[in-house]
């Protein structure tokens, strides 16, 4: 299994570091195996990135050795303001940011913020297939709890499910039974639509 480690500008473990009320988490893509060197250079330059990195075991001559590399490689995230960009576009290694055409699209927010607190968490996390719909959950306990992401059974076990919808990637947190519950949210959503003979 592989464990979650984080690269960003945090002065403190509980410090976000700066991020404008006006910014977005966006996603530049980066040369291949550029990806730490691209993190560190924002960071020197006082801009607030995101890189979240796996821990994986790889065997080196005749022992095995952890490494940390990229959850999603070729990307780094950043969060600044859309009519800023240049200052982190024109860092070496950047190729430039994701967009739709010629506009730059942000990442959700929700998503990058909820990535950050599962990497920073340290739990269990392994990459799996986009996961755009299933059931949703809210964990209750454990250092994931507020966490919430959709549910799914792998090995015979429940992982939770964070996905980047602006890259099409996800990753899967190992999480114990006993923290998941259904999500608030979505059971007031369906009393409310059983009120009314709306079904969700």
């Amino acid at each position: 299994m592989q464990i979650s480690r984080t690269q960003n500008c945090d002065a403190t473990d509980g410090d976000k570091g700066f991020q404008p009320t006006d910014a977005d988490w966006f996603a530049f893509r980066v040369r291949p195996r550029h990806e730490k060197a691209v993190s560190l250079a924002l960071r020197q330059r006082g801009c607030s990135e995101f890189l979240p990195l796996m821990r994986e075991k790889r065997r080196w001559a005749n022992r095995l050795r952890y490494v940390d590399i990229p959850m999603f490689p070729g990307y780094v995230f950043s969060c600044v303001n859309r009519f800023s960009l240049l200052p982190v576009l024109s860092t070496p290694g950047v190729m430039d940011v994701v967009r739709a055409g010629s506009t730059p699209i942000p990442a959700n927010r929700d998503e990058i913020e909820a990535l950050r607190f599962a990497v920073n968490s340290e739990v269990p996390m392994e990459r799996c297939s986009y996961i755009e719909v299933g059931k949703t959950v809210q964990i209750i306990e454990g250092p994931l709890t507020g966490l919430k992401g959709i549910l799914v059974n792998v090995r015979k076990s429940q992982r939770l499910v964070l996905s980047v919808s602006l890259l099409c990637r996800s990753v899967l947190i190992e999480i114990d039974n006993a923290w998941v519950a259904p999500n608030q949210e979505a059971l007031s959503l369906a009393e409310a639509g059983a009120e009314f003979g709306v079904s969700f």
